[in-house]
């Protein structure tokens, strides 16, 4: 999409904005007000478009567009800045607004790990489909392949993430240079399996008030060694389906210790001693609730230090996911590993109508057992 449009407008770094809900001439008139002229627009399919500047050099004008101004009640604005830094060569952004205010944000150079907005789901169904995000959108072939370049398909992937995301809203297409036709799609992604019960399972993952450990790539006596050898020795221990797990009362240790020890395990601080890099895969779980302050239902960070997220998955060093949950927090994640579950059971998504009981999820219980399920980890209870 930076392609075409950067090559129909050469020597412009431009945004596409679709307007609906509101007269196509207020909408190009509010962007004349914030000094972004359209440079081409029109109207089609109920949707205003027009591409303007991104920011105005001539005047020394670098403040980006407020769409909020131009987003009344009952309107919605769909955008593509198709070149937020050229010159980092970073990928285009796309935003939705709705009623003044900011649904949807996500760069397309980590929107398999992070999408943020009033609801950062709003497309996760149909960006789930289309095998752009889950399990099935994960290259794997650099595992097998060490000449393999993963950025060799990344055109291809915004491709059919420009066409999901118009076929969602029914976007027209501008009259402007088109992009090539669609690659063939990847294999479709797996069905989700069909989630637990509202009362989430036969009985709790892990026990309240502890965190929880699980490891696949080394035995229980390992893992409890190493725990031990951090300063966090096991009140309880355990293998079973392939995993090894300790758990701890969450009152005897620093949440945000062991949570931290969990990525440890699975990076080059224990390459040499476990025999190689990617060779552990580590669950770390959390009983603890979540405590009064707003950051871990609003942001996709931990509550606070005695809090750490309620569920992080590592591999290479690296959290893959992570995300704190009960009450709708599972929409404040990094990553899509889960994703297909979650749409599945309802609890994230553009229309979540299970959350007019305020019972449902609250604990997060169901979110627990489908982590639970997809891992396939034993109760440490």
């Amino acid at each position: 999409m930076t392609t075409w449009l950067h090559d129909t407008f050469p020597g412009h770094e431009v945004n596409l904005a679709f307007a609906r809900g509101l007269p196509a001439e207020t909408f190009f008139e509010g962007l004349r007000a914030q000094g972004r002229p359209p440079l081409a627009h029109g109207e089609a399919d109920g949707w205003a478009w027009a591409v303007h500047d991104m920011i105005d050099e001539e005047d020394d004008d670098y403040e980006l567009i407020d769409y909020h101004r131009v987003c009344p009640q009952g309107a919605e604005i769909a955008v593509f800045v198709t070149e937020p830094c050229s010159a980092k060569a970073h990928g285009p952004h796309f935003e939705y607004h709705r009623d003044g205010r900011t649904v949807l944000f996500f760069s397309f150079e980590d929107y398999r790990q992070q999408r943020v907005g009033d609801n950062p789901d709003h497309l996760s169904a149909e960006l789930f489909a289309a095998g752009l995000i889950g399990p099935a959108a994960e290259c794997e072939e650099w595992r097998t392949d060490d000449g393999h370049d993963c950025y060799e398909h990344t055109d291809d992937d915004e491709i059919r993430l420009v066409r999901t995301i118009a076929d969602a809203f029914g976007l027209p297409s501008p009259p402007l240079d088109a992009p090539p036709l669609d690659p063939p799609p990847l294999d479709a992604p797996a069905v989700a399996a069909e989630p637990a019960g509202a009362d989430g399972g036969a009985g709790p993952v892990v026990a309240p008030g502890t965190y929880a450990l699980y490891a696949r790539g080394i035995d229980m006596a390992e893992l409890a060694a190493v725990c031990a050898e951090a300063g966090y020795p096991a009140r309880t221990r355990g293998e079973s389906g392939g995993w090894a797990w300790v758990a701890w009362d969450a009152a005897a240790v620093p949440g945000d210790g062991v949570s931290d020890l969990a990525g440890f395990l699975t990076g080059f601080r224990y390459d040499e001693r476990f025999g190689g890099p990617d060779r552990v895969e580590t669950v770390f779980l959390s009983g603890t609730p979540a405590c009064d302050c707003p950051n871990g239902r609003d942001r996709a960070i931990q509550h606070c230090a005695d809090h750490p997220f309620h569920f992080v998955n590592s591999r290479g060093g690296f959290g893959r996911t992570y995300f704190n949950v009960g009450g709708g927090r599972e929409s404040r994640r990094h990553g899509d590993l889960l994703v297909g579950e979650l749409l599945a059971a309802g609890i994230i998504g553009r229309e979540t109508p299970a959350y007019d009981d305020p019972a449902f999820n609250a604990d997060g219980a169901l979110t627990l057992r489908i982590i639970a399920d997809h891992f396939g980890l034993p109760a440490t209870v």
